[in-house]
């Protein structure tokens, strides 16, 4: 008989948080002679649920309430992935509404919430490796108030990611020492002239999956067509498309050897994109994905993703059409003035990845930017 939701909620908890007790002494002579993130993969298994594509809310105060988006999510089969912290301070910092993350506290409460309302949560956050450490200690703490996952956007930039290598290693390691077996990601910008701005080298023995920022509108521009061309990745005639940005993260991805989950534009100025972005990440078989973010999200996109589930083939989208460019495109852009900056420090990728030539000038790659 299936436990009740808060039941599910706290044996998840304890199961998360607790020791390498909890796994057996099986699993832990595993540990000692296997890769930890397998381990961490079996013990994730054990609380497995049905998968699920999960949509992004950044604040409250822009994003609407968590009745709003509980309402609209339940239906469509949907989870959540709130933002709960950025670096060390909490999101009740920037956002003035009561349901405002201030805390544990208040994580937990969220959790309930929106298990009780049958929609998944999760959390996702900043990393910047300033204080490492007590950055570990509050990535901890939101898994243990009942979060599913946490992601961790994994920028490069002033405001995002500005510590050091050894700061990455600090950090991850002691978010496994405090949630050996919680379910961590990283998101990140993709584009693979930046994809190197961040130690991945230092984050990809800790994380348990890749969500890559694609976003066709905001990327279709003259700049980053050059950017790609320069990097060897050769955009079609329709310009930057989903399935351009899928199998471009593809070949710079896959090589982790990490779960793969692609995130696409909420906003696009042609809903049709959105099937098509789902046909493909299916084909390389990529059964779930990620929308940033709630509050600028159609309602039909919502609605299609509800229609077709994570881990069940989607219905054929309908014929391939240009991604809107020009007037559409700046209109899509502007809309887009919430939308956090990618990760700009992504680490060395696999050794089959091809690296940007050195010699790229400097002027093109720094204008292909959103």
């Amino acid at each position: 008989m299936a436990l009740p939701i808060l039941e599910l909620t706290v044996t998840r908890r304890r199961f998360l948080a607790g020791s390498a007790a909890t796994l057996g002494a099986a699993a832990v002579t595993m540990a000692a002679q296997c890769d930890s993130a397998l381990v961490r993969k079996i013990a994730q298994s054990r609380i497995a649920s049905t998968p699920h594509h999960i949509v992004f809310s950044w604040q409250f105060a822009n994003d609407g309430a968590p009745s709003q988006i509980a309402e609209v999510l339940a239906p469509n089969q949907l989870g959540v992935a709130v933002k709960t912290h950025d670096g060390v301070e909490w999101m009740s910092k920037w956002d003035s509404t009561p349901w405002a993350v201030s805390g544990p506290g208040q994580v937990s409460a969220l959790a309930d919430y929106f298990e009780q309302r049958n929609v998944p949560f999760h959390a996702w956050s900043v990393v910047t490796g300033e204080d490492p450490l007590r950055e570990a200690a509050m990535a901890a703490q939101v898994l243990a108030s009942g979060a599913r996952s946490l992601v961790l956007d994994l920028e490069g930039s002033s405001g995002f990611w500005v510590g050091s290598p050894d700061d990455a290693t600090a950090f991850c390691q002691e978010l496994r020492r405090l949630s050996p077996y919680a379910r961590v990601d990283i998101t990140i910008d993709p584009r693979p002239w930046r994809i190197f701005r961040v130690p991945m080298d230092r984050f990809i023995p800790h994380i348990d999956g890749i969500w890559p920022q694609l976003y066709w509108d905001t990327f279709n521009n003259q700049a980053n067509i050059d950017a790609y061309r320069y990097s060897g990745y050769f955009p079609g005639t329709h310009g930057v498309t989903p399935e351009f940005l899928l199998d471009s993260a593809y070949r710079l991805l896959t090589g982790y050897e990490r779960e793969i989950i692609p995130v696409g534009q909420g906003n696009t100025a042609d809903p049709l994109t959105w099937p098509r972005f789902r046909q493909r990440a299916w084909v390389l078989g990529w059964g779930k994905v990620g929308v940033w973010r709630y509050g600028v999200t159609r309602l039909s996109t919502l609605q299609y993703l509800g229609e077709n589930p994570a881990g069940v083939a989607p219905a054929p989208p309908a014929a391939p059409q240009a991604t809107p460019t020009s007037t559409q495109q700046a209109t899509a852009t502007a809309t887009a003035t919430n939308t956090p900056p990618p990760p700009t420090n992504t680490p060395v990728p696999p050794t089959n990845t091809p690296v940007p030539a050195t010699n790229t000038p400097a002027a093109l790659l720094a204008s292909a930017t959103r």
